[in-house]
């Protein structure tokens, strides 16, 4: 219901970094991806194991399996990718999922195409946190 109150956005860091090497003959790009433990925010629930993967080309993919105890609830969230000196490399544009129905485990899975400043800060990409409300 929208008459709660809505969480605050925080931060969540991301507790893995993985890095998949290209793979030219198959046409498979580099990548590095994040994985987070579940995240709580009022009602809502983002199950372990979320991942954000950032392509070499810049594209991207966020895919979780997300849920709430409640009908009618929105998740809205935005990821901060470092270097390994904490050196801010990029924000993405906000990102949103509406999960609408109580009690029902659903699958956000949003790619975003080739970017160039994204595939810029690819090789120095290193950390990665979540801001999030829901």
């Amino acid at each position: 219901m929208k008459s709660k109150a809505i969480a605050q956005a925080s931060l969540e860091r991301s507790s893995k970094l993985g890095v998949a090497e290209a793979q030219e003959k198959n046409q498979i790009l580099a990548s590095k991806y994040w994985t987070w433990g579940e995240i709580r925010r009022g009602d809502c629930t983002i199950d372990g194991g979320a991942t954000f993967t950032l392509f070499s080309d810049g594209s991207t993919t966020w895919v979780c399996d997300i849920s709430s105890s409640d009908s009618g609830d929105e998740w809205d969230g935005a990821f901060r990718v470092t270097n390994a000196a904490g050196v801010v490399l990029f924000d993405t544009g906000g990102y949103h999922f509406d999960i609408s129905e109580e009690n029902v485990k659903k699958r956000w899975n949003e790619f975003r195409g080739p970017n160039g400043q994204l595939a810029a800060a690819f090789n120095e990409a290193y950390g990665n946190s979540f801001t999030c409300s829901c």
